[in-house]
């Protein structure tokens, strides 16, 4: 009788312990919305590590000993490629050297935009819809210079989900199915959110703004808005006289009702540019600098984006 009660209480114990036993694979993500996505996919199995955490712009990226230590950890490193995410690009190659480098640039079905500037802002977006055209088969090969931004356009991020549970499926066939059903079910949630996105933007698609650097198109593109410029083309360099005045002259000739700046960068050069103007400026952030990381980051980060947008233009 003994016997047959430690046997019954065992199995319960043996099926927890497997069930708590999660993956073997050590998962090491870049940037917050990319793990976010990753996140949302390993729900129940494992937790990945964040690379670029806190207020940190990849502009300004330091690699810290901690970092170098997930790197070598690693056996499988979710970033955005070499061409996306320069300042990762030799740490990863020498410090992950033995982990499986996923770039996510390369997930296929992405839509690309290229990066665009000054005066050759119009021209570039010209040569884009002609590109995009030639290259319909080889959609992630931009010729122009990729705007590394892929991830505040839902489809793509759609895409990149997908992506990443076929790659995680494969290295880990034990937890497949539950990798999989997260999928469906990010998925889903990502489809709603281009949806409800959509309705919101549509109420301020024509209102005029700036923004601090021209990180924003995939969102702007997808969702049809009217960012007429960026107050600087370069992070990271001063904006000369002749640059502010240039931008003061958008501003009275295009009526500009708002212009937006970002956390990681001070908001004193937007401010000096609306300075005597009746310019609102809000607060845009492509990549939740201020955001706790994990699954809803992605989806607070987006609808963030939507929130200031309706603020500062309505």
């Amino acid at each position: 009788m003994k016997t047959g009660f430690c046997f019954i209480l065992i199995l319960p114990l043996l099926w927890l312990t497997e069930a708590m036993a999660g993956s073997d694979l050590k998962v090491v993500v870049s940037i917050k919305p990319f793990h976010s996505l990753v996140s949302a996919v390993m729900q129940g199995v494992s937790e990945p590590i964040l690379l670029l955490n806190g207020n940190s712009s990849p502009h300004s990226f330091s690699l810290r000993p901690s970092d170098a230590d997930s790197l070598q950890n690693a056996t499988l490193v979710f970033w955005g490629g070499e061409r996306l995410e320069q300042f990762l690009a030799k740490p990863i190659h020498s410090l992950a050297a033995s982990a499986k480098l996923v770039s996510l640039q390369e997930t296929p079905g992405l839509r690309f935009w290229p990066l665009r500037s000054g005066k050759n802002r119009q021209k570039i977006e010209n040569e884009a819809s002609l590109d995009r055209q030639r290259s319909n088969e080889n959609e992630n090969g931009w010729p122009l210079g990729v705007d590394p931004h892929i991830w505040l356009d839902p489809l793509n991020a759609k895409m990149i989900t997908q992506n990443i549970v076929q790659i995680l499926s494969d290295l880990d066939p034990e937890n497949a199915k539950i990798i999989r059903s997260n999928g469906e079910k990010a998925v889903i949630r990502l489809n709603e959110l281009d949806q409800q996105l959509r309705t919101e933007m549509s109420d301020v698609s024509a209102r005029v703004y700036m923004v601090f650097h021209d990180a924003f198109q995939y969102f702007e593109k997808r969702y049809l808005l009217n960012n007429i410029g960026s107050v600087t083309h370069r992070v990271g360099h001063a904006s000369s006289v002749r640059r502010l005045r240039e931008v003061r002259k958008t501003i009275k000739k295009n009526k500009v009702r708002c212009i937006f700046y970002e956390p990681q960068f001070s908001p004193k050069l937007v401010q000096t540019v609306i300075a005597g103007t009746s310019v609102k400026k809000g607060e845009l952030d492509p990549l939740g600098a201020g955001l706790v990381p994990g699954v809803e980051l992605y989806f607070t980060l987006l609808n963030n984006l939507s929130r200031s947008l309706r603020t500062c233009l309505s």
